[in-house]
């Protein structure tokens, strides 16, 4: 995910992949409760956006934050994988 991320041309600071909080404000990803958990950091805490039972269906739901956020900001998307 890291790559596609990168070859992409979203900002590191955008996102964490290791379930802590990150730099400052940006989503992540982790594995919690049998399941997985999306969510957005910010002010030292992880706010819960979705949870999803797998981790294919937990980075499909983060592309799509993503892709939200990155639509707003840059004005494009990343290429989502099929």
């Amino acid at each position: 995910m890291g790559a596609l991320f990168r070859q992409n041309g979203v900002p590191d600071h955008y996102y964490v992949l290791d379930g802590s909080l990150g730099a400052g404000e940006c989503y992540g990803i982790e594995r919690a409760d049998g399941g997985w958990i999306v969510f957005y950091s910010e002010r030292g805490r992880k706010n819960v956006l979705d949870r999803a039972p797998t981790e294919d269906a937990a980075c499909r739901l983060l592309i799509g934050y993503i892709n939200e956020s990155m639509q707003h900001r840059f004005g494009r998307t990343i290429a989502v994988p099929g």
